[in-house]
C-alpha cells in the first residue's frame, strides 16, 4: 500500500512538472508574439516599453493605430482605473469603449467586416490621473496584422491643464461635476488641432495644474514637475527628448494659477520663462505657443494675459523669434458649457481652427 502511494506521489508530481513547462512555454509564446506584433503597431505619445508583457500609457490622447487583413479585431487592455477611449475604425469613429479595473479582454472593437484591409485606432479619451493603461496585443479575426501606420513629419506637443485634457466637454451642462465618460480628449482643441493640420499630437496635461501653483492654491506636483515624467505616477522613468521631436510646442498654462486670485507677477513670469527654456532646450528649433484662455474672465484674465505677455516679450528681447502668444476668446454661452464650466466640444472646435490657422500661417503649413 505505502508502494503503492507513493507511486501515485511520483506521477502527479510528475504531471505537475508537465503542467508547469507546458504553462512557462506558453508564457514565453504571448510574449514573442506582443513582441513581434508591436513592430506592426504605431503608438503616438509617451509610451513605457519596459515591461515584455507590453507596453503603459497614460496621457491624454495617446494613440495606438494599426492596419490589418481580417474580418474583425479585439484588444487586450488592462487599466489601471475608469478609462475610456475611442475607437476609430477605417476612419470613421465608433462608439467608445469603456476599459476599467474589471473589465476582462479581449474587447471586440470591430466584427463582421469585409474580408480585405482595415485600420483600426484607439485613443486614449481619459486624462493621467485616471489611470495607467497597458496595452497587450491586438487579435484579428480571419487575418492578421499588417506593416503599421507611418508617422506624420508634422508633430505638435500639448502642455496643459483641464482644459487641453477636455475634461468635461462632452457634459451637457455646467453644474454637472467631473465624470470620466464626459472626457473626451480626441475631440480637445490639441487633438483637432493635429488632425486639421494632418500632424501627429503629444499631449502632456493634468486637471487642476499650474506654474506656480495648483487650483485652490496647492504646490504639489506642479505641471512643470509632471512634463518629464513617461508615466506620471513614476517619478524615475523620465522623457528622452531625443526620441520625439515636435516642430511646435503649444503651453496653455496658468488658469488654475489664478484660482485664488492673481499670483505675483514676477515668479509666474520667472517660472514661465524657466520653463520655456527647457522646453527650448529640449527642441531647439521648435516654435512655442504661449496660451491664455478660454476660461478666465474680468481682472484675472486682465493680468494673466499680461503676464504671458510679458513672458513672451521677454524670450523676444533675449532673441528668440520663435516665441508666440495666443489668446483664446473667452467662452461664449451659446456654445454651451462642460462639467464644472469647462468648455464644450463647440468650444473646442472654435479653439482648435483658430490655432491651426495660426501655425498654418507662422510655420508654411498647408495640409
Amino acid at each position: 500500500m505505502k508502494k503503492r502511494f507513493a507511486l501515485l506521489l511520483i506521477v502527479f508530481m510528475m504531471l505537475l512538472n508537465v503542467k508547469f513547462t507546458v504553462s512557462a512555454s506558453a508564457f514565453k509564446t504571448i510574449n514573442s508574439k506582443t513582441s513581434q506584433s508591436l513592430s506592426k503597431v504605431l503608438f503616438i505619445g509617451r509610451v513605457d516599453t519596459s515591461d515584455p508583457a507590453g507596453p503603459k500609457f497614460a496621457w491624454s490622447d495617446t494613440t495606438i493605430k494599426a492596419n490589418f487583413k481580417g474580418t474583425g479585431i479585439s484588444v487586450n487592455l488592462k487599466s489601471a482605473g475608469d478609462n475610456w477611449f475611442n475607437v476609430i475604425v477605417d476612419g470613421k469613429v465608433q462608439t467608445p469603449i469603456n476599459v476599467s479595473t474589471t473589465t476582462l479582454s479581449p474587447i471586440v472593437l470591430a466584427s463582421g467586416l469585409t474580408q480585405g484591409k482595415h485600420s483600426i485606432e484607439l485613443v486614449k479619451r481619459t486624462e493621467a490621473s485616471v489611470g495607467e493603461v497597458q496595452f497587450l496585443g491586438f487579435n484579428v479575426t480571419e487575418g492578421k496584422l499588417l506593416s503599421a501606420p507611418k508617422p506624420s513629419d508634422k508633430r505638435i506637443m500639448f502642455v496643459g491643464d483641464s482644459i487641453t485634457c477636455g475634461y468635461g466637454n462632452e457634459g451637457t451642462s455646467q453644474y454637472q461635476s467631473f465624470t470620466t465618460k464626459n472626457e473626451n480628449a480626441y475631440l480637445a482643441y490639441g487633438a483637432v488641432t493635429g488632425r486639421l493640420i494632418g500632424a501627429d499630437s503629444e499631449t502632456v496635461c493634468w486637471s487642476g495644474k499650474g506654474l506656480v501653483r495648483n487650483y485652490g492654491g496647492n504646490t504639489t506636483d506642479l505641471m512643470p514637475d509632471l512634463y518629464d515624467r513617461i508615466l506620471p505616477y513614476n517619478t524615475t522613468l523620465l522623457l528622452d527628448s531625443s526620441k520625439w521631436i515636435p516642430q511646435v510646442v503649444v503651453i496653455n498654462l496658468g488658469t488654475n494659477d489664478f484660482s485664488i486670485g492673481a499670483p505675483d507677477k514676477t515668479v509666474f513670469t520667472s517660472a514661465y520663462l524657466k520653463f520655456i527654456s527647457k522646453i527650448r532646450g529640449q527642441y531647439p528649433k521648435a516654435d512655442i505657443y504661449c496660451a491664455v484662455g478660454p476660461m478666465l474672465n474680468g481682472d484675472n484674465l486682465t493680468q494673466a494675459r499680461d503676464y504671458v505677455k510679458s513672458t513672451v516679450d521677454s524670450e523676444e528681447a533675449l532673441g528668440d523669434k520663435k516665441v508666440h502668444f495666443i489668446e483664446f476668446p473667452m467662452q461664449d454661452p451659446a456654445n454651451g458649457y462642460g462639467e464644472d464650466w469647462h468648455p464644450t466640444v463647440k468650444t473646442h472646435e472654435i479653439m482648435a481652427n483658430q490655432l491651426a490657422n495660426q501655425i498654418k500661417a507662422d510655420l508654411g503649413w498647408n495640409k
